[in-house]
């Protein structure tokens, strides 16, 4: 296997999403109409999150012919968990990439309460999570909830919100900048590729946070843009990522082997990113648009 560390693309999401969250709400002054400003704040991160996952979380119960074990007993309670985001101990979610999700809704939880705090809530985030993970390493949990809240992965939004903050205040110059992309980049395919093997948690921080911020440089410091593909394939970034296992389980049908290999999965990136984007332009773009003005988002 060429990547054996794919999963590793969903750290690198945290930290995009704990950096965009402290971007985009920088400069925002919470401590007018903060109740309505919160309340808005939950609205958009349901509407972004939620109808698309239900919708392919259905959709996967019915591929699976199991659509009616999900009405009693173990199914129920899997599939109840999934709509309200609670992991299990040992059980995935109805579609099992949700479990990053869970994560995803509990940051969004604890970054809308952190609004409270005004112009103290990124104090407040960062420690909450650090506290927490240092409250797991002494008092191991448990139950499933208690690991998610103390899991080192939530560090990763950490490092996304310290480089939203770091940027917005100082310069890097463009010699330590290259340093450090190159640096960066090379280190996570080194790592990516499994000729650099860590199970340290806070090494695996370490590799992917470098990575991050060496793209966020391109921006900042070398103020490269990006191009039309690279916009695209972030707009359809989370169609693409829920809609990948469909494409998955069907090419699982197909067994190629040998020279034909790479040209047989080269196609099927392309059937992932063409679904994606269909789901995204007919689906993910229309409904939320129709959520934003129902609710008044």
């Amino acid at each position: 296997m060429l990547f054996r560390r794919g999963s590793i693309g969903v750290s690198v999401f945290f930290v995009i999403s704990g950096f965009i969250m402290a971007y985009t709400t920088r400069k925002k002054d919470f401590s007018i109409n903060t109740s309505k400003e919160i309340t808005l704040f939950y609205k958009r991160r349901l509407i972004r999150i939620v109808p698309l996952y239900f919708l392919l979380s259905f959709s996967w119960m019915v591929m699976g012919q199991s659509l009616m074990t999900y009405f009693h007993g173990d199914g129920l309670q899997r599939l109840i968990h999934s709509i309200l985001f609670l992991p299990q101990k040992d059980i995935f979610p109805v579609l099992y990439l949700g479990w990053s999700l869970n994560y995803e809704m509990f940051f969004y939880l604890i970054f809308g309460i952190s609004l409270l705090f005004y112009s103290k809530r990124y104090i407040f985030i960062i420690s909450f999570f650090i506290l927490t993970y240092l409250t797991g390493i002494y008092f191991p949990p448990q139950g499933a909830y208690f690991q998610m809240v103390t899991s080192p992965l939530n560090l990763f939004f950490v490092v996304g919100i310290v480089f939203a903050l770091i940027l917005d205040k100082i310069v890097i110059h463009k010699k330590w900048a290259a340093l450090i992309s190159v640096t960066g980049i090379l280190t996570f395919i080194l790592f990516l590729l499994d000729i650099i093997t860590t199970t340290n948690a806070l090494l695996n921080l370490l590799v992917v946070s470098l990575f991050v911020f060496s793209f966020l440089l391109f921006d900042y410091t070398f103020k490269f843009k990006g191009n039309r593909l690279l916009i695209f394939l972030g707009d359809i970034s989370y169609s693409l990522y829920l809609s990948h296992p469909f494409v998955e389980i069907f090419f699982r049908k197909f067994k190629v082997t040998g020279y034909l290999n790479i040209p047989y999965f080269i196609f099927k990136i392309i059937v992932v990113i063409a679904l994606a984007a269909f789901l995204y332009h007919f689906v993910e773009k229309k409904i939320t648009a129709f959520l934003k003005v129902k609710l008044k988002a």
